[in-house]
This record gives structure tokens, sequence and C-alpha cells, in this order.
């Protein structure tokens, strides 16, 4: 008889064979590490952070909003102070209060506060410190948690990015029809956050690293837009002579050189822009941006340059000085100008009420060494979660690596030249770096 006839034969067959397709379509089905599932709702999604982030979208342009709505219309557009009202709201009706703990550097970041609020009972001017703070807090500091609530997908993040893109849209319209040479330095009179040529260099060039996003998307119509959008911006970032913009945008375009897989298409787009951006650039702001390299003299062309300059570096060195002498707490949160001049009174020199023109120095001299630290943990930290996911991720994720990266370096660069530690800058940045890394960690 055959043993397919025989029924004990049929029982002493292998079975393996037939197992083995059950195993490969498991295998087909189990998703790929770090390949959002399309379509899939987020673990933290409810409605308070649906309407958080569609709430936090509207902020991103609210600055600007606020901009154009005084100067056409001579009224606020609100749209500001009634997302400082229920955006906190929104985070606590979300479930996502502490999301932003679940990373080291939202720790981090809420250790920084601790020590600021830590330093000011020391202030040489408490009143002033507790004024910084009730102000910092929550238009600044608390931005951080708003992202890592509301931003909690690729999805969410991409989406945002637009809203940024097109907010930076709103800042070129701004400079192109608002904005003046004042003293050989681009500005915009009379504007809420940008009648500085620094804290305007700074937006510029940040919008440059998010408007890189658009030049990585698929469609040509979007790299064009981007193409324009980083033109646009590098030419008035130029115009304004900030010294510390200069060296983060060459810095970044190295970086981006050195990192990028594609080097033959940065060079064809980076190239022609950067000579496009310095032709179009006026010799006096070019010129005093070489300064920066060069030691001081008597020419009087240079005179408020080299001024600035020299004015620049004893500021750094007394900003050392208070850090050294007062290592714990500082002189006080915000009051560094106090203390320069309560000192000078002291020794009948005048004193000019200045910042210290360095971020870092500022964060050393008026909240300690330990504050110091916490702060530049921050943006290490944020630089290198940034690289790691930008190194081993693909797609949306890289690109919004790529760009959080390039962000949070000309950050730190920027702001070694300019005070600006308790703005609203580094928490965003960091903030949107957390909400990539939980997003990231969610899926892989």
């Amino acid at each position: 008889m055959s043993r397919f006839n025989n029924p004990k034969a049929l029982l002493s067959l292998p079975r393996e064979p037939l197992q083995r397709p059950l195993k490969t379509e498991t295998k087909i089905d189990e998703p790929r590490p770090s390949t959002p599932r399309i379509g899939s709702t987020p673990p933290d999604s409810s409605l308070g952070q649906r309407a958080g982030f569609a709430l936090l979208c509207i902020f991103s342009i609210s600055a600007y909003a606020n901009e154009f709505a005084v100067r056409m219309f001579h009224a606020k557009a609100y749209i500001s102070t009634v997302s400082w009202v229920l955006l906190p709201l929104l985070m606590l009706l979300s479930g996502n209060l502490l999301r932003g703990m679940r990373d080291i550097i939202g720790r981090l970041w809420l250790a920084f506060l601790a020590w600021l609020c830590l330093a000011a009972p020391f202030s040489v001017w408490r009143g002033g410190s507790l004024l910084l703070l009730a102000d910092y807090i929550p238009h600044g500091w608390i931005q951080l948690y708003y992202f890592a609530a509301f931003v909690i997908s690729i999805g969410h993040l991409r989406r945002l990015m637009f809203f940024l893109v097109a907010a930076n849209w709103l800042l070129l319209v701004d400079c192109y029809w608002f904005g003046s040479v004042q003293g050989g330095r681009l500005e915009i009179p009379d504007s809420v956050f940008f009648s500085n040529a620094n804290d305007l260099s700074l937006q510029l060039i940040i919008a440059i690293t998010q408007f890189m996003f658009l030049v990585f998307q698929p469609q040509v119509w979007k790299r064009l837009l981007g193409v324009a959008g980083i033109m646009g911006a590098l030419v008035f970032m130029l115009r304004t002579a900030a010294r510390g913009a200069f060296v983060a945008i060459l810095t970044l375009a190295l970086v981006s050189l050195l990192l990028g897989r594609n080097r033959i298409r940065y060079l064809l787009i980076g190239v022609p822009v950067l000579a496009v951006a310095l032709l179009l650039t006026p010799a006096p702001a070019l010129h005093r941006m070489m300064l920066i390299a060069l030691n001081p003299t008597a020419d009087a062309q240079d005179e408020s340059a080299v001024a600035s300059q020299m004015q620049r570096t004893e500021l750094f060195r007394q900003s050392l000085n208070y850090a050294i002498t007062h290592p714990l707490m500082g002189v006080g949160p915000g009051q560094f100008a106090v203390a320069v001049f309560g000192d000078s009174v002291k020794e009948g020199k005048p004193a000019p009420w200045l910042g210290t023109h360095n971020s870092y120095t500022q964060v050393a001299s008026e909240c300690g060494i330990p504050a110091f630290l916490l702060y530049t943990s921050v943006i290490i930290l944020a630089l290198v979660s940034n690289f790691r996911i930008y190194r081993r991720s693909a797609g949306d994720s890289r690109t919004l690596a790529f760009c959080l990266f390039s962000g949070v370096l000309v950050y730190a660069i920027c702001t070694f030249f300019f005070h600006i530690a308790y703005s609203s800058y580094l928490p965003s940045l960091a903030g949107l770096s957390v909400a990539l890394r939980l997003a990231n960690r969610r899926v892989a």
C-alpha cells in the first residue's frame, strides 16, 4: 500500500512545511523599526491634545499676526494672549502634563528653572529678578512642555513645521515692507520682537533651518519655495550685519556639506544662493561682519563696529568675573546690568546699562555655575539627540532631525555673541527635539 494511503504514514509525515508560511506571515505583519504605523492613533492622543496641537499651530504665527495687525489696524490680534490662557489648561486636560519629563532634556530644563528660582532671593535686586521670572516662565520657559505635550507623532511634527515655514514667510514680508537700515544694520523699527538687529538675525537664520525642510520634500514646487525662502532670509540676515549670525551661517554651511549624503546637491543649491545673497548685501554690512577676526584699529569707518567689539570684550570680562565671585547663585536672574552699575557707582565711574552680550556668561554670572551647566547641557543633549536620529532614521524623521539639529546649532553659536537666555528660542527648539525623540522612541 502506498504510504499516502496509509493513515499511520500520514500521521508520521513532518509538519514543519505546514508551519513555515505562518511564520513568514507573522514577520510580514510586524512593524519595521523606526517606521510609524500609518493611520494609527498615538497612545497619548486625546481631545485636549488635539485641541492643544491646533492652538499651538495657530500660536506659531501669532507674533506676526500681532505685528501686521498693529501696523495695519492699530490693534493687536490677541492670538498670543488667548494662547497663554488656553495652552496650560489644554495641557492639563490632555493628560500629557508630564510627558516632557519622560526625556532627560525635560528633566534638566525643570532643574534649570528650579535653580533660577533658588537664585532669585540672592539677587542684587530681588524685585527685578522676580519680575523677570514672572514673565519668562509662562511666556518662554514652559514652551518646551507645550511641544512635548501636544506634538506627539512624526505627523504632528511635519504639520507643525509647515506652520513654522508659513510664519517665516510672514517674517520675510515684514522685513521687506517695514525693515529699514539704522546705523548700517537692518532692523524693523517699532517691532515688538525684532527692533534689535541681533534678535532679527537669529530669527532669520533659524528660519533658514526651517526652510530647509521644504528643500527635502519630493514635490518640486516645495523645493523651489524652500530655496526661495532660504535666499530671502539669507539676504536679510546678512543685511543685519550681525557677526554672530555670520559665523553661524558659515558653520551651518560647512556642517551641512560634511553631514549631507548628496553633497553635489548642496553645492548646486548653496553656492548660487550664497553668491546672490552676498551680491545683494551692502558693502558696509559685509565689512562690519569681517571685523570679527581683525584687531581693532583707529579707522574712522570702523569706529562704531570697533567700539562695539571692545565694549563686548569688557562686558564678557565682567560677566566672567561675576561668575567666579558668585559661583553658586550669581548676581540674580536678569540683574547683570544692575550689578555692574552698582559697582561702578561705588568706584565713581560711569557705567552703561548693558547686558553681557553672551547668553552663556549671562546665565553663569546671573544664576551661578550650576545653572550654566544645566543650560548648556540642554543645548548639547538637543544637538546629540537630533544628530543620532538623523544618522539612524529615514524619511520625515531624518529630515526633521537635520532641521532641528541645524536650528539648535545656529542658536548655540549666535547666542555666544548676544544675550537672550531668557527667551523662547531654546525652550521651543529643545521642546521640538524632545517631541521628535519621544515620537521616534514610540515607533522604534
